[in-house]
């Protein structure tokens, strides 16, 4: 295996290792509720990471700890692990997205796939794209009014604390198990569309992605081009999948760089770019890996630590719940 390809070959294991987890968590989640919807207590806690997929909760009960000083006992795992993603934005760039999300681990063989079956992938024009990427910033800017200034914090503490907050979890399990007709045909179109265009999903329409673009543009970490080594064959901007003009650039601070590593790893030129802290040293890819998994590994011991890992609902009044909020 060629050096050139080490870098990407790293994340796509990683990416690979994270969506094997993400599938441990929804069996076990999924294994948990059923337990409970059959009337038996499971023997096994919940795994808390779940929350992980629960950013809105996250977005809130962050506003909560912040103002209110408490950190909501609901799903507190899902504030941790959301300062923990915000966290890797500011230190290293869009890495969540590109090594963690499982959205952008699907997403890339399907573009890949694309490629192969009509020779290239496809870009709107600059009109078209730059208000498409707009989109994400004002479905974030939504969420930001409606979470961290349209609601009172009164109001705020009342939602995190009712019974339609304490099943989110379940209900986003629910989502994916149950999908409705609206669901799938949008999951079709955007696989559809990421045949053709790379990332549509992560580019214009993910919030999530958009706030951590916004923290990343104060990330030291950046791809440097080193014009002394640089061949300028363009290998670089043709594989960035954000469409960046990496050759024309020193060092790429915009906050749709994914820190993917396409362009480091298509560079023929030894030496020439590289994932850097500050443009000057470089941050090999499996130290960049370490470091985003250690973000969230110290969120986990913080909240094992202090107690605030494991969610206060019990199983019992998860059950009667369950049982209250069938038709």
């Amino acid at each position: 295996m060629s050096l050139s390809l080490r870098p990407l070959t790293l994340r796509n294991s990683f990416q690979a290792v994270f969506l094997l987890f993400y599938l441990y968590l929804g069996l076990r989640f999924n294994h948990w509720v059923e337990l409970l919807r059959s009337g038996s207590l499971p023997s096994f806690p919940r795994p808390a990471a779940v929350d992980g997929f629960l950013p809105i909760s996250g977005l809130a009960g962050l506003r909560l700890w912040l103002e209110g000083g408490d950190l909501n006992p609901i799903h507190p795992a899902a504030v941790l692990i959301f300062v923990a993603a915000l966290a890797t934005a500011l230190l290293l760039k869009r890495g969540f997205c590109a090594w963690i999300c499982p959205v952008f681990t699907l997403s890339e063989p399907l573009w890949r796939l694309g490629r192969r079956l009509f020779g290239r992938n496809f870009a709107p024009p600059f009109w078209l794209d730059l208000p498409l990427r707009g989109l994400k910033y004002l479905l974030l800017g939504f969420f930001l009014w409606q979470l961290l200034w349209g609601m009172p914090l009164a109001g705020l503490r009342q939602f995190l604390y009712a019974p339609y907050h304490k099943l989110a979890d379940v209900r986003m399990l629910e989502f994916f198990l149950q999908p409705s007709a609206l669901l799938l045909g949008v999951l079709a179109f955007l696989t559809l569309a990421s045949l053709f265009v790379q990332m549509p999903w992560c580019r214009y329409l993910c919030p999530y992605g958009a706030l951590l673009g916004i923290f990343s543009l104060l990330s030291p970490s950046r791809i440097a081009r080193r014009e002394a080594h640089c061949i300028r064959c363009g290998h670089c901007s043709n594989r960035c999948p954000a469409w960046l003009p990496v050759m024309q650039k020193k060092q790429i601070r915009s906050s749709e760089c994914y820190a993917c590593l396409h362009c480091v790893s298509n560079c023929p030129a030894p030496e020439a770019l590289a994932l850097t802290w500050g443009g000057k040293w470089n941050i090999p890819p499996w130290l960049f890996a370490l470091l985003l998994v250690s973000c969230f590994l110290l969120a986990d011991l913080y909240g094992r630590l202090s107690g605030h890992w494991i969610g206060s609902v019990s199983p019992q009044e998860i059950m009667n719940l369950l049982r209250l909020a069938r038709p």
